[in-house]
């Protein structure tokens, strides 16, 4: 008996040893901001400090495990925050800054891609994208490099959304206000939504004046499929300063609030016409 309880106590000893050698590694491994604890800041006698940290081994280990399995998570998380307009992580605060979600601007988008949809059977093609571009085209009011960069502006932007130009590829109106509110809220693709509007300024100012009046508005509705009474309604209300006149920066502008705003006082509401209900 007397040889056992010799033994328990230089197993002990042992223990204790390897535990304060390992101290320091428990100690990196501790929490960030946590008290490192020591027989010397904490006032517990060696013997029983010995016993404590012998019979805490795991609580250390399974600290350290946690945070290094939600290491990864929170780095990826901390990056969509960045470009985020908040620094909240819970879910539902990242479900209210999803853009793209009220009824109107989605009847924003199912107007588009109904102008889009030129033979009116429910899908649209790069045929479309580019017969629709054809018919700015015709016109003959834009110079050939301007035509030439407008077709290859039409182009990247199917492939950058839609991939394949095979005709084939076809875009329902779920698809397209699926992809659409991607974008909305995509910094770098957002950027990208208005960069054909210049082409279609260029191609209905006839007259090269830098400006559109009502008359050429019609042309730009027309190319749309539109009426010329659509044209007359959509223009008396975008024309905001009621000079008569569109400037290509205003024409752009309001081209491009369309796709982005979800305030259904804008006045580029009318930008395509009139909303489908």
């Amino acid at each position: 008996m007397a040889l056992s309880v010799l033994r328990f106590g230089s197993g002990l000893r042992a223990a204790q040893g390897a535990v304060r050698r390992c101290l320091p590694l428990a100690a990196v491994a501790s929490p960030e901001g946590a008290p490192v604890i020591s027989s010397s800041s904490s006032g517990v006698p060696q013997a029983q400090f010995g016993e404590l940290l012998v019979a805490k081994p795991v609580a250390f280990a399974a600290t350290a495990v946690r945070r290094y399995s939600k290491g990864t998570p929170e780095r990826g998380r901390a990056k969509v925050d960045n470009d985020s307009d908040s620094d909240s992580d819970s879910d539902d605060e990242k479900s209210k800054r999803l853009r793209g979600e009220s009824e109107f601007w989605r009847r924003k988008m199912r107007t588009l891609h109904g102008l889009l949809d030129l033979n009116k059977d429910g899908v649209i093609s790069y045929d479309d994208y580019k017969l629709l571009a054809d018919r700015f085209v015709d016109l003959g009011h834009l110079s050939p490099q301007d035509t030439q960069d407008f077709h290859k502006s039409i182009q990247e932007m199917w492939e950058e959304q839609w991939g394949s130009l095979d005709p084939y590829n076809l875009v329902t109106t779920e698809q397209y206000l699926t992809e659409m509110q991607h974008m909305m809220n995509d910094k770098s693709l957002k950027k990208k939504a208005h960069l054909f509007l210049p082409f279609l300024f260029k191609a209905v100012d006839k007259d090269k004046s830098g400006e559109i009046s009502v008359e050429e508005f019609k042309i730009f509705f027309k190319c749309l499929g539109l009426s010329e009474q659509d044209a007359i309604n959509a223009f008396n209300v975008i024309d905001t300063n009621s000079d008569a006149r569109l400037s290509c920066k205003e024409f752009v502008k309001l081209g491009k609030d369309f796709f982005v705003t979800e305030d259904p006082r804008r006045p580029s509401k009318m930008f395509w016409g009139p909303l489908v209900s």
